[in-house]
């Protein structure tokens, strides 16, 4: 699964736009969250998401 979120390179900025609205720099996609075994929000994470089914 591919993350909306992107991040300027020049700046920093996190958004969702294609391009920087501050520096109008492109932007690029960020990489993945960390994965770990011992995942101490999972439960509420997937909590969540079944509330928004």
């Amino acid at each position: 699964m591919r993350s909306k979120i992107k991040k300027c390179k020049a700046c920093n900025l996190y958004t969702l736009k294609e391009i920087c609205p501050i520096c109008e720099v492109t932007t690029s996609p960020t990489k993945p969250a960390r994965f770990s075994p011992e995942d101490r929000y999972g439960r509420y994470r997937r909590a969540l998401r079944q509330e928004t089914r």
